[in-house]
């Protein structure tokens, strides 16, 4: 099947790129113009790429051009207030522009990436599913932009007979992103804590993998019109925050504050980005669902092949990324003791050693574009020489005492 997958850039996206390249599909993925792949998301596998701006039909419906199916990534997800007017355009109208360019193109398939918040929450650690809805509780307007997200996806899909499928992950930890997004930056939050505080109310986590996996899951076998929680474990905010100082060998939460104390920290990180003219980690919109569940059943997903990793798999991954991030402060990088699980979770990638030099004329052999981890130039069959260690000066010797 030929694939497009917008967003392809984006956390979800690279993983949705990697499970269905994985599961022998052909990709392209569809970039905003100007836009080029990064090489993290070349070093999968054969990648093809169009450009296109969603909010401009003709550049939609030539990048859709040949497809089979395609997976709608592309969003904004953010709890800023300034972000509403591009919630709206991003989340609902970009994603009806979408479907229609594909329908018009001729594509018979999509799964639309939506959230689990449009399946709202409760106030008891009891889980949800795909038959519950938003209702009065505190809801951002990311919420309401993925609520009117989904039904805009329905719409297009009764209206040209397009088959849609509703992917809503729950809080999606992990890495490879280019930009720090709210998912990881609860994790993040924790390590800049010094109080090491925790909250009541708790949310359900899954590893950014098995969000793409479970894509590609819904891509071959999902229901048109139905929709698919793709959660991980729900945990307290106790239990994830305790996740986070075990995995990252910092200290366990300590104090339990009232969920108006999250509302008041953010007002302070607001008020701290505008002196610095920098992005909040945190917002008072994004507080105000603290001390609720967001907790999710993915029972539905599960029936037609869909699997995840424990909540403390997904922690790992997202520490993996965070500890070589720019978002981390470097002194608190190296407070950190991370577990073995942590660096297990981000593969290592092979680098050139740096160039040895030679005793006699400071210069060295250099080694290949592709040397690998083992130091030997993949053009020569001689092993990369070391320096070679000045021999240790001879002890002094002991002079005898007189007489």
């Amino acid at each position: 099947m030929r694939v497009a997958v917008t967003g392809a850039t984006g956390l979800v996206g690279h993983h949705v790129v990697a499970a269905a390249l994985g599961g022998g599909h052909e990709v392209v993925a569809v970039t905003r113009p100007g836009r080029h792949l990064p090489q993290r998301l070349l070093a999968l596998g054969e990648v093809g790429q169009e450009r296109a701006s969603l909010t401009d039909p003709v550049s939609l419906a030539r990048a859709l051009e040949g497809i089979d199916a395609v997976v709608h990534c592309a969003a904004v997800y953010s709890y800023h207030p300034a972000a509403t007017e591009q919630l709206a355009d991003v989340n609902v109208r970009g994603t009806r522009a979408v479907l229609e360019a594909a329908a018009a193109a001729g594509v018979t398939r999509a799964v639309v990436t939506s959230s689990a918040v449009t399946r709202g929450s409760s106030l008891q650690p009891l889980p949800r599913d795909e038959r519950h809805h938003l209702g009065t509780e505190p809801a951002p307007e990311y919420y309401a932009s993925k609520v009117r997200q989904e039904q805009a996806a329905l719409d297009v899909s009764e209206s040209t007979g397009l088959e849609v499928v509703l992917a809503l992950p729950t809080v999606v930890l992990g890495g490879p992103y280019d930009r720090l997004g709210p998912s990881n930056a609860i994790v993040l939050r924790y390590l800049l804590d010094p109080t090491r505080s925790t909250f009541p109310g708790g949310c359900n986590v899954v590893d950014a993998r098995d969000v793409g996996a479970g894509h590609v899951v819904l891509l071959e076998r999902g229901e048109p019109g139905e929709r698919y929680l793709l959660g991980g474990e729900d945990v307290s905010w106790r239990t994830l925050h305790g996740l986070v100082a075990d995995l990252a060998g910092v200290g366990q939460p300590a104090l339990e504050l009232p969920a108006g104390a999250a509302w008041l920290a953010a007002g302070a990180a607001e008020a701290w980005a505008r002196l610095t003219s920098s992005a909040p980690l945190s917002t008072r919109e994004e507080a105000s669902t603290v001390g609720r569940y967001y907790w999710y059943a993915s029972d539905r997903a599960r029936t037609i092949g869909y699997a995840a990793r424990p909540a403390r798999e997904a922690v790992a991954a997202s520490l993996a990324w965070l500890a070589i991030g720019p978002d981390l402060p470097r002194f608190v990088r190296e407070s950190l003791r991370l577990a073995p699980a942590v660096r297990a979770a981000r593969p290592l990638e092979p680098r050139a050693l740096p160039d040895p030099v030679d005793a006699g004329t400071g210069q060295g052999a250099r080694p290949g574009p592709d040397a690998g981890a083992e130091g030997r130039d993949p053009g020569s069959a001689r092993p990369l020489t070391p320096r070679r260690r000045p021999p240790r000066p001879a002890p002094p010797r002991r002079r005898r005492s007189p007489g």
